[in-house]
């Protein structure tokens, strides 16, 4: 069986309802779908070896252009 979804944290919600009971122990084999996801996996998982984490798990991405619409609305 071959299911589509999204990874939220460390949970992956899936596109459509899955056909076995609840509490079932099932089995996953998880890859992701493109390979630009494959690459920017590769990347992350490149940095977490040197102790870097870019953004933190269920974070958000906070960039330079967010920082100053911040500065804008309180006037720094």
């Amino acid at each position: 069986m071959k299911k589509i979804g999204k990874v939220k944290g460390q949970t992956i919600v899936f596109d459509e309802p899955l056909e076995f009971l609840e509490g079932l122990s099932v089995e996953v084999d998880i890859t992701p779908r493109t390979d630009e996801d494959k690459e920017r996996f590769a990347n992350r998982e490149l940095l977490a070896k040197y102790g870097i984490r870019p953004t933190p798990a269920g974070g958000n991405l906070v960039t330079n252009e967010i920082v100053n619409e911040i500065r804008e609305e309180l006037g720094i």
